[in-house]
């Protein structure tokens, strides 16, 4: 039985769309909707930030790193 990610196709989708929610999250794209912890809550306030930068870097990370030889 072979699985999903046998072929390597799944990996740079997830990437992918790693990339396009962290690019959404750090551009306010949904004006404050999008946020899911508000920026005013103490402690914790940036940490759906920290987040989407984390998830952006992996996938740019994933997505353009070169392979071992």
């Amino acid at each position: 039985m072979a699985s999903a990610t046998q072929g390597g196709r799944v990996k740079p989708v997830v990437a992918l769309l790693a990339v396009l929610v962290g690019l959404a999250m750090l551009a306010n794209v949904g004006l404050e909707t999008l946020d899911p912890i508000p920026d005013g809550a103490p402690l914790f306030g940036n940490l759906d930030e920290f987040c989407a930068s984390a998830a952006l870097l992996w996938g740019l990370w994933t997505l353009f790193r070169r392979p071992r030889r």
